[in-house]
């Protein structure tokens, strides 16, 4: 690649960047200048908008984009038009001007998939531009040259301090710091030891005379460097927590950025239902991690149509309901110690509880209260409304904002409003990177469990097991809980060997009320890394995320939600009892995969089937770790450094040793050439990752024994 061709690719990412905000602002100014009262608001408005449109202008014409460039233009002349003649612009012409920003977002869209806007993008709407344009030129205030544009000021330069940063590279920087703070328990180990050893030293100066002057010089010269490191140590540890603080500044931004566009959304679905409905933001300039903003847009854009579809009636009920024609959306954000709430609330009709009855079917006769039968929205396919429509009626788009929350590892929770109405709180922790945790056994796995949602940690005996309407429970001093055997939902071995002693249970809270979860042993409470576990792993609902330890393991974030909902399912067969360890494994299998998460999670799930499990980083450690220590199977990734999956399996066949050793490869490939490649290869099996299911897994594993 040539300099020159660096540089364009360079403009044009930063482009791509300027045509999202600038639409963003376009539409945000309109939907204002729709909504304000006075004619000189409404007129500094359009002012600001034709500044915007004409920047937007310039930068396309630089980079050539010629479609974006001429609906700026043409929205340029309509803006300057209404400006010199001082009118204010009608509804058809805002109409026909956020026709056009969608246009413009239309285009970045395009190009943000690497795709250039043909110069005929946005065609139609240029047409009904010009002539807008054309009409213009005949109105009130007489002829006037649409080429007379007013004379507008345009920012050459950014100068208020700003300026546009990768977000990889502010992830890159957030993961060293994270490591620079965890350094800083290593130097604390290392001040201890060196105290240590000047301890030791201190008594091999009572042994004799000689011993004892090379015993002081020792003792001197660890009492320095204890001295220097507790020096150095503290000195680190404010250099780290300073360089942290500035990251995790960096990563934030007003919680207003995540309600961009909601205020369209709720203009527009109003306006197709024949409702009038307004939005309201509190705690906008709230600011929040990036990673938390990002995720929460979708969630918040479902509510907001929930809302107005389902919850605001039309002008002619609110009137009949003693209420203002015009409905409100509310959306409130708040900082709650360690954790970020949000609450999504409507002045409409509320749930209704009768019909959500209905659509939950056979659940109602588990419903205990009507919190629980709310929870119940949440479920894909439990819907309130009463018919199917364009705009809601499918019972799909409270699921997904469940399940999008969980990931951000949140909850969701809903309620009535006294006054009428629904409200929906979205609680989520204030960053996805350095996470509180507590450190659980399940066997000989570590796992971490997010420290704000932990209740408190108790032990639990025998005596404390019951039965109750069906459900294994815990008898505890605050009253009876659901709970879950940790080792048993993940199907691991269990490291407990005396079921007569006590077990720890962690208390967490979950929405439905607090659930405990029984671990082999509570390892410890710590701060560390959060990092995701890919794509390969993101439909693995029981984790959120991966943690590297000091000591080079992993583990697994546990998704609380997920253990939560695990705690209500169980149901007593032949009454409660002490979980117990499930039989020692017998067959060994080695899983290869150069994704340390895909491995650890590969090998929780045979543990928890009974096999022994070696793993390996690439085929090439494979092939040696085959010959050394042998395998009764092999499952391993396609995609690997240093002999891939294909050549591992065509070398497991060429071996007179490992022939008819199985071998069942799990990939993300999709092609059927590469399924029949692998086959042809001599695997016994051809898995895809991205349909991946632990239960077919071993099904497919027990067959090709």
């Amino acid at each position: 690649m040539t300099k020159s061709d660096q540089f364009d690719r360079e403009l044009l990412q930063m482009f791509t960047q300027e045509v999202g905000e600038r639409a963003s602002d376009i539409e945000q100014a309109l939907l204002a200048i729709e909504d304000a009262g006075e004619a000189d608001e409404k007129l500094r408005l359009q002012e600001q908008l034709l500044r915007t449109v004409h920047s937007l202008k310039g930068a396309a014409g630089l980079l050539q984009v010629r479609g974006v460039e001429a609906i700026c233009h043409w929205m340029e002349e309509i803006l300057s038009i209404a400006m010199n003649a001082q009118l204010v612009l009608d509804r058809a012409k805002l109409e026909l001007l956020l026709s056009a920003a969608d246009a413009i977002q239309d285009a970045g869209r395009l190009l943000e998939i690497g795709e250039i806007p043909s110069p005929a993008h946005g065609e139609s709407v240029i047409d009904d531009l010009k002539s807008a344009v054309a009409t213009g030129a005949d109105g009130p205030s007489g002829k006037s040259n649409p080429r007379q544009t007013a004379q507008v000021p345009v920012r050459t330069g950014d100068t208020d301090g700003s300026m546009r940063v990768s977000a990889d590279r502010l992830d890159a920087l957030l993961y060293r710091s994270g490591e620079l703070l965890s350094f800083n328990a290593v130097i604390r180990r290392h001040t201890e030891d060196a105290a240590l050893l000047r301890e030791q030293a201190r008594k091999l100066r009572g042994m004799g005379s000689e011993p004892a002057a090379l015993a002081a010089d020792i003792e001197s010269g660890l009492r320095q460097l204890a001295t220097s490191l507790r020096r150095d140590m503290r000195l680190m540890q404010s250099a780290a927590t300073a360089l942290d603080h500035e990251v995790r500044h960096a990563r934030t931004q007003p919680f207003v950025e995540a309600c961009k566009g909601l205020d369209r959304v709720v203009r527009d679905m109003a306006v197709a239902s024949g409702k009038s409905a307004e939005l309201e933001i509190r705690g906008g300039e709230i600011e929040i991690d990036r990673s938390i903003l990002s995720g929460l847009q979708d969630s918040l854009r479902h509510l907001v149509r929930n809302a107005v579809a389902h919850g605001i009636q039309s002008p002619e009920e609110r009137r009949k309901a003693g209420k203002p024609e015009r409905g409100r959306v509310l959306i409130a954000a708040a900082i709650s110690g360690d954790r970020m709430q949000v609450r999504v609330e409507d002045d409409g009709r509320g749930l209704d509880v009768v019909r959500l009855s209905n659509a939950a079917g056979e659940h109602l006769k588990e419903a205990k209260d009507e919190a629980e039968l709310l929870r119940r929205v949440f479920e894909p396919g439990v819907s309130t409304s009463a018919t199917v429509t364009s705009l809601s009626g499918r019972g799909i788009g409270l699921d997904i904002v469940k399940r999008n929350v969980e990931t951000l590892r949140g909850t969701a929770e809903v309620s009535q409003v006294s006054t009428g109405g629904a409200a929906f709180t979205l609680t989520l922790p204030l960053t996805l990177a350095m996470v509180r945790v507590l450190e659980v056994m399940a066997g000989e796995h570590v796992f971490t469990i997010d420290t704000a949602s932990v209740q408190r940690v108790m032990r639990v005996h025998a005596q404390d097991f019951a039965t109750s309407e069906g459900r294994d429970i815990l008898s505890t001093p605050t009253g009876p809980m659901p709970f879950v055997d940790l080792a048993d939902w993940l199907g691991v071995r269990s490291g407990r060997s005396d079921i007569g002693h006590a077990v720890p249970a962690v208390v967490l809270d979950a929405p439905g009320g607090p659930v405990a979860v029984l671990v082999d042993a509570v390892a410890g409470e710590r701060e560390l890394l959060a990092r995701p576990l890919g794509p390969r792993l993101a439909k693995v609902r029981r984790y959120s995320a991966g943690m590297v330890l000091d000591d080079g393991r992993i583990a697994l974030l546990l998704n609380v939600a997920a253990l939560a909902e695990a705690a209500a399912r169980v149901r007593s067969m032949d009454g409660a009892r002490m979980p117990r360890p499930i039989p020692a494994a017998r067959r060994k299998v080695l899983v290869v995969d150069d994704s340390k998460y895909v491995r650890t999670l590969v090998k929780l799930i045979l543990e928890g089937a009974g096999y022994n499990v070696a793993m390996a980083s690439n085929g090439r450690e494979a092939w040696e770790q085959l010959i050394d220590e042998g395998a009764d199977m092999v499952v391993a990734d396609v995609d690997m450094p240093s002999m891939n999956g294909f050549e591992l399996t065509e070398a497991i066949r060429r071996s007179d040793r490992f022939t008819n050793t199985p071998v069942v490869l799990v990939t993300g490939r999709e092609a059927l050439e590469d399924k029949v490649r692998g086959l042809r290869a001599g695997a016994n099996a051809y898995l895809r990752k991205d349909q991946f299911d632990a239960q077919d897994f071993l099904e497919t594993m027990r067959r090709v024994v």
